[in-house]
């Protein structure tokens, strides 16, 4: 999961024509893409679940803060700084060689905006609720083993219905409709990003009889083509990218989400080929640092495009840039973890 997650969003980041409407054919493919690979970031969530909340087996609570520290902090606060620079690097290199050049606009607040919320490089914005889950799974952990699966189900069932379902079903009466449904109910313990590493504990601890499979498969499903065709529509309509069926705590998304996630789980355990278990072993000791890494490469792609006469909106450079970025990132991650004060900003 890991892997596939990893690779799934750097073809998402390859794939930036689609947050451009164009009534081009090849939007269309990129609205598919972007569908049927979103559920990369909630895999990630769920996996956090999996990992960490039965983290008391292997250590203390004290112990399992200085993991998150050194596993997410420290590479966090590096590559925001490494981001600080690297958006300013044309200005920098200008001062640098006594080029004519404009303000490098680093004031405090940006610097402080940055630091905290990860906005130097955009997409580190999945580090903010990323802390938060650290944050709250030794409360998900401090349940009962035994009653675990249990109050999560009722956690996640809740959060389904007062946080996922009724705030879009009232977004769509909003939109085509003379009434709205609304309510101030909210299920917070599973709130958001939160109810994702539920899921996935859920999901791992349980092995679901078939037809209970098929109804999380068939709303899966129907998330999927709720995302793809509600946004393709919607978006041609109004001629400019149209947000209503889309995000991470938007219900498309977490019933398509959860659908990936246990098919992947049953099929993986299918696997028995020797050399493709060790290759996706291997990989996923790469896969953060990918994520870390990989926007800066596809920048430099981006921004070299016309050298090769290659189209941005095209598959040849979604799938070509995708797979070339994952190589770089693996090459420079295994040069900077022969160093040792650098081995630790790529763990």
């Amino acid at each position: 999961m890991n892997v596939i997650a990893a690779v799934s969003v750097v073809i998402l980041h390859a794939d930036s024509s689609f947050w451009t409407y164009s009534t081009d054919f090849y939007w269309g493919v990129t609205n598919v893409i972007e569908s049927t690979l979103y559920f990369a970031v909630p895999l990630f969530f769920m996996l956090s679940g999996v990992t960490l909340i039965d983290y008391h087996k292997r250590y203390s609570t004290k112990t399992y803060f200085k993991k998150r520290f050194v596993k997410t902090v420290i590479p966090f606060v590096f590559w925001n700084l490494f981001g600080m620079l690297w958006t300013s690097r044309k200005t920098l290199w200008a001062m640098a060689a006594g080029q004519p050049h404009g303000e490098l606009g680093w004031t405090a607040e940006k610097i402080i905006s940055g630091f905290v919320n990860g906005s130097f490089t955009q997409i580190y914005w999945f580090f903010v609720p990323l802390f938060c889950i650290y944050m709250v799974i030794p409360f998900f952990a401090a349940i009962p083993k035994e009653k675990r699966v249990r109050i999560y189900t009722y956690a996640i069932i809740g959060s389904l219905i007062f946080n996922y379902s009724i705030p879009f079903v009232s977004s769509l009466l909003k939109e085509y409709a003379p009434f709205t449904v609304y309510t101030t109910y909210t299920m917070f313990v599973s709130h958001q990003y939160l109810v994702y590493p539920l899921i996935g504990y859920v999901l791992h601890k349980m092995e679901l009889k078939l037809k209970y499979r098929l109804i999380i498969y068939g709303a899966a499903l129907i998330g999927w083509l709720a995302f793809m065709l509600g946004t393709y529509y919607r978006t041609r309509e109004s001629g400019t990218l149209d947000g209503l069926f889309r995000g991470y705590y938007n219900l498309p998304c977490l019933l398509y989400s959860t659908g990936v996630f246990l098919f992947i789980k049953q099929t993986a355990s299918k696997i028995t080929n020797e050399k493709v278990v060790r290759f996706f072993a291997w990989l996923q000791g790469y896969t953060f640092p990918i994520y870390l890494i990989h926007r800066y490469i596809l920048d430099v792609f981006e921004e070299n495009l016309a050298a090769v006469h290659i189209e941005k909106a095209s598959l040849l450079y979604v799938f070509g840039a995708a797979a070339l970025a994952i190589v770089l990132c693996v090459l420079i991650t295994w040069l900077l973890r022969r160093i040792p004060v650098l081995r630790r900003v790529v763990p």
